[in-house]
């Protein structure tokens, strides 16, 4: 939070409300925490790349499902208590997309 605080009397004096203004504090606090959770997941994991789909190269194989993809890396599958399988062939990817 502290890290951010400067910024916050800038935004109260341009009209935001005391509990928008704290609300934006403790969201800052959040992001950071999530943020260096995940840093700490990557390293237990020695993952150094940090992947995303926006960056995949989808000309690569054009029949991966990407709608589907999207929808697998949203995490809504762990939310509703389902598995999640990935079947292809050797060298369609598979590996690239979990790491995501």
């Amino acid at each position: 939070m502290n890290a951010t605080l400067e910024p916050r009397p800038i935004q109260a004096s341009q009209g935001a409300s005391f509990a928008d203004v704290f609300a934006s504090l403790v969201q800052d606090g959040l992001d950071y925490r999530c943020s260096r959770t995940t840093e700490a997941r990557f390293s237990a994991f020695g993952l150094k790349e940090r992947l995303t789909l926006t960056e995949f190269d989808w000309g690569f194989n054009p029949e991966l499902p990407k709608k589907e993809l999207f929808e697998l890396v949203s995490g809504k599958f762990i939310r509703e208590g389902e598995d999640a399988v990935l079947i292809r062939s050797p060298g369609t990817g598979k590996s690239h997309i979990a790491k995501r």
